[in-house]
């Protein structure tokens, strides 16, 4: 999902793999009904920093996730969290949605399910194209939580450094989790 370049190129050269985006083709929406052809076709998902930015619920996200793949394959991704607390959901009534330009910035305009009109200020977009808003900080444990709801096992957060390979953690926070289909 919206993987970057440098590894998706390579990824597609020697594997049977397909990059997908949100906002141009190929296109996946996460938190959509999956195409019949992709349900349970994966091998593997990655998804890097791709979480953080679908509308709520993200147990969606999380659920169909787990549907892309074989039984026996792989979840791969990252997503900003911090070691406690709770996740942080920016706009949890959001349903009904747009952005606004105003001279003052952008602005989040929402129409909760219950009719309520919501105006959000001060938004935080991630660089990057497509659909950058950030709609959430999440927490390691309920990003652990979510992985557990959706079926997955064998979870495991990234935190060996591999410096000859470029792979260095300096923090004990969003560092990569594998999570397996059984």
């Amino acid at each position: 999902m919206s993987d970057w370049s440098v590894y998706a190129d390579r990824l597609r050269d020697r594997l049977a793999y397909r990059n997908t985006f949100y906002d141009r083709e190929p296109r996946l929406d996460i938190t959509a009904t999956l195409p019949a052809e992709l349900a349970g076709a994966c091998d593997f998902v990655i998804s890097s920093e791709v979480l953080e930015h679908v509308p709520p619920p993200v147990e969606r996200a999380f659920a169909n996730c787990y549907a892309l793949l074989k039984p026996g394959g792989v979840l791969v991704f990252t997503v900003p969290w911090r070691t406690e607390g709770k996740t942080d959901e920016h706009f949890p009534a959001l349903h009904d949605y747009a952005l606004a330009q105003l001279t003052s910035g952008p602005v989040l305009v929402n129409r909760t399910r219950d009719g309520e009109v919501e105006l959000f200020e001060d938004l935080v977009f991630h660089g990057g194209e497509g659909e950058t808003l950030e709609m959430r900080i999440f927490s390691g444990p309920d990003v652990l939580a979510h992985l557990r709801a959706a079926g997955f096992v064998d979870i495991r957060i990234f935190d060996d450094a591999i410096p000859r390979h470029g792979v260095v953690w300096s923090e004990p926070w969003s560092l990569p989790i594998v999570a397996k289909r059984p």
